[in-house]
């Protein structure tokens, strides 16, 4: 059987108390320990920095083989083998700006390929702007400055994208769309395709395309996953406030309006024309249904099928989605079924009763 090896991040190679600083935590042990990565709890070894982001994983904290551990004030005193530790009031968040700092460390890209990059002469360029291999940018495009684009992207006219974006390889982004600041798209997203827009002829019954000519527009600080598809809308724009994550394989489709700080997890899709409200959640598979609105603050639960509009911090789950707890009390009806039918047919049996139709439905006594 092969050996797997566990991947080790680029090093970190900072101080206890160097890396106190950085996370602004209390550190514990001896200032001058040289702490190399950081790592997860079961891979950590002794010069490797983990964190207890979560309660339940005490025992695995307590058992871990690293060198440091990044503590919440509650576990301050909690027994473990690491000699060093820095308290702070967020491990995951200080374990994250360690990964921030390695990030911000590493050499940057070249600036443009030089033989292989097709860029239109009424392209504009920031300062420090990257282009990989094989990438084309078409008329009139405007890329902000420190912003990178990978290899095999294609950038279509017109489009606006802001600084320090980080698009990965393989990017389609058609004409006219806009990116704000900081926005994150990773590789085999489309954003501006066509929507799916089709106008049935009432005679023959064939399809025939509505022409889809409005754009996209992705607000500052989101991030999309892999291979997420965003259809620009037939006219007007399809949106995306700021601060949203998109999770992979998402699909949200023309003239769709989602708000801010919102959560699209793997598989979502959402149809044409329907808007979300501020900070919604939505799970994995959720399905939402257009021309509904969705309030601030929703949560719907994995696979949840949603089908008309909901209040504003309502939490829904369920095939059609309904409010949590009466979903779940439906749940547990369901699973009792066959102990309800056998004992609707014992007491359909006391009493004389046949059962010609269905074998759930008893018929009128005679």
């Amino acid at each position: 059987m092969t050996h797997i090896m566990t991947h080790k991040i680029a090093a970190l190679n900072k101080t206890l108390a160097e890396v106190a600083r950085i996370v602004d935590g209390r550190p514990q042990g001896d200032p001058a320990f040289v702490i190399e990565h950081p790592a997860t709890l079961h891979d950590a070894g002794p010069k490797d920095i983990s964190f207890l982001g979560n309660p339940k994983y005490a025992d695995s904290a307590a058992a871990s083989n690293a060198g440091c551990l990044l503590l919440p004030a509650s576990k301050a005193d909690l027994e473990v083998r690491a000699k060093n530790r820095i308290i702070v009031d967020d491990p995951q968040w200080a374990f994250s700006q360690l990964l921030s700092f390695i990030n911000e460390s590493r050499p940057k890209a070249p600036a443009i390929h030089d033989t292989t990059a097709v860029i239109h002469h009424q392209v504009r360029f920031g300062a420090n702007v990257a282009v990989g291999a094989h990438s084309v940018i078409e008329r009139g495009a405007l890329i902000g400055e420190g912003t990178s684009i990978g290899a095999q992207c294609f950038i279509g006219e017109n489009v606006k994208i802001g600084r320090g974006c980080k698009i990965y390889p393989q990017v389609v982004i058609r004409e006219e769309c806009v990116i704000g600041d900081r926005v994150i798209i990773n590789p085999g997203v489309v954003i501006g395709g066509d929507g799916f827009g089709f106008s049935p002829d009432k005679k023959t019954g064939e399809l025939r395309k509505i022409p889809q000519l409005g754009n996209v527009a992705i607000g500052d600080d989101v991030e999309i996953g892999s291979n997420v598809a965003i259809d620009r809308a037939m006219v007007g724009t399809t949106s995306i406030g700021a601060g949203t994550k998109i999770d992979n394989l998402v699909q949200i489709a023309h003239g769709v309006k989602v708000g801010r700080s919102c959560i699209l997890v793997s598989q979502v899709g959402i149809a044409g024309s329907t808007e979300l409200g501020n900070h919604v959640v939505l799970g994995g598979q959720v399905g939402l249904v257009g021309h509904i609105k969705i309030g601030d603050g929703v949560q719907a639960g994995a696979q949840s099928g949603v089908m008309a509009d909901i209040p504003k911090g309502t939490i829904v789950f369920g095939y059609p989605a309904r409010p949590h707890r009466e979903s779940f009390k439906l749940q547990a009806l369901y699973g009792r079924l066959p102990e309800l039918f056998d004992a609707v047919k014992s007491i359909q049996k006391k009493l004389g009763l046949e059962t010609k139709r269905h074998p759930a439905a008893a018929t009128e006594p005679s």
